[in-house]
């Protein structure tokens, strides 16, 4: 990398760098600069400063702190997806900010907030010698891509949030003059291969359940059922065969037992009866569980049963 360096102008609000040997004439490079610094102008917006603070959410401490809560979420609401989710976010999170650490330690680049203040640019291979010229690639961008990547594709229903706030905290770091469209663009494509690289090594729930699904579509069944005695019983129950064995949640039936319970046969969750006709009364009582499962799987699932409680465990 050729180093390329010329000294800002003392009106921080001129667009045009002045002639210098060092730098080139054209080129990606020369309008990489220009354009950060036309956009610098608006650094003191109060909308651009707002968001500016905004974005910090995507530092790493505060990002990290995002990722365990999630983490930590899951642990406490016995919820083995969220957890899952939660490592794979954080996954995600530390490797692209560990390989942006190894480029900017390798590479200096002068932010465009010192160029617009005067100080000399410098673009070249090399130790960095401060904050000051670690601008190559955007860390705050690498990492909000990587957590919203990993985020759309185990939760498709927060796609569209988790990547409209990745493009904004990415977009946000040219006006705010911390860095050249350039970098941003280096964040987004380091924060992409972060994801990708987290699903081959640490898939995503959704696709151990669409493989766990298909294998079971293939295979013989048997149904196996047991009875717990409260209603928050039977949906751990339920929701531990969702997550651990991979099976629809449709297909899973709770069904009411003993005189003292007047509502039929309901879906996980207890919200529609077999045909379909929908109800606000609640199961309540003694709860049957019911499921299908492979035939191999069977006997794990029984067992399963057992240790959360369950009685009068039948397979057939």
């Amino acid at each position: 990398m050729c180093a390329v360096r010329y000294q800002g102008m003392s009106n921080p609000h001129s667009p045009h760098a002045p002639d210098d040997p060092d730098v080139p004439s054209d080129g990606l490079e020369r309008a990489d600069v220009e354009a950060a610094k036309s956009a610098a102008r608006h650094r003191h917006h109060p909308v651009v400063s707002t968001l500016g603070i905004l974005s910090d959410v995507a530092d790493q401490i505060p990002l990290g702190i995002v990722c365990a809560s999630v983490m930590a979420g899951g642990l406490v609401a016995d919820r083995p997806d969220v957890l899952h989710l939660g490592t794979r976010m954080m996954a995600a999170h530390v490797l692209a900010n560990l390989v942006k650490r190894r480029i900017k330690n390798r590479v200096r680049r002068t932010r465009p907030e010192e160029i617009v203040g005067n100080r000399s640019y410098r673009f070249e291979a090399g130790e960095t010698q401060g904050g000051h010229d670690t601008s190559f690639p955007s860390g705050h961008t690498a990492g909000a891509v990587a957590v919203a990547a990993i985020l759309s594709r185990d939760k498709p229903d927060l796609a569209l949030p988790a990547l409209g706030m990745a493009a904004l905290i990415a977009g946000v770091q040219i006006p705010r003059a911390k860095h050249y469209p350039i970098d941003v663009l280096a964040g987004i494509a380091l924060g992409f291969a972060s994801a990708r690289v987290v699903d081959r090594v640490l898939p995503g729930t959704e696709c151990h359940h669409t493989s766990q699904r298909t294998i079971m579509s293939d295979q013989a069944t048997r149904s196996v059922s047991a009875s717990f005695d409260t209603r928050e019983a039977a949906d751990r129950a339920i929701e531990h065969l969702v997550q651990q064995h991979g099976i629809d949640r449709t297909d899973v039936f709770a069904e009411a037992e003993g005189a003292e319970n007047t509502v039929g046969t309901k879906h996980s969750g207890g919200d529609a009866d077999k045909d379909g006709a929908m109800t606000d009364a609640p199961l309540a009582g003694t709860i049957k569980v019911s499921v299908d499962v492979p035939e191999r799987h069977a006997q794990t699932v029984q067992e399963n049963l057992g240790d959360m409680g369950g009685r009068n465990i039948a397979m057939r």
